[in-house]
């Protein structure tokens, strides 16, 4: 009994390690794209968020927006963001890094 136990014990550690393997590390990654309200603007977020789209339409909540960002939402600015994205409840979100209004 005991010998079936351990066995089994091995194969749980052994199939948890494979798993652990399979977890994708998130990578700095640069975005481009047009700012705007999370809210008002893409109706991503249930309140106001500095967010912007990507040329692929895509939009992305800048977790840690600069106040500087955050004002340049209101006027529709270029944005290129540094960071790590992640999503959360189906809404894309970035880690940022380095924010940089272009124009």
């Amino acid at each position: 009994m005991k010998k079936w136990f351990y066995s089994l014990l091995a194969v749980i550690a052994a199939g948890t390690l494979a798993l652990a393997d399979d977890v994708k590390k998130s990578e700095a990654v640069e975005l481009q794209g047009t700012l705007g309200c999370g809210h008002c603007q893409f109706h991503k977020t249930s309140s106001c968020a500095t967010a912007f789209k990507a040329a692929d339409s895509k939009i992305y909540v800048i977790d840690n927006a600069t106040p500087q960002v955050m004002e340049a939402r209101d006027n529709g600015g270029k944005i290129t963001v540094t960071g790590t994205v992640t999503e959360k409840n189906g809404v894309s979100h970035v880690q940022a890094t380095k924010q940089e209004l272009t124009k």
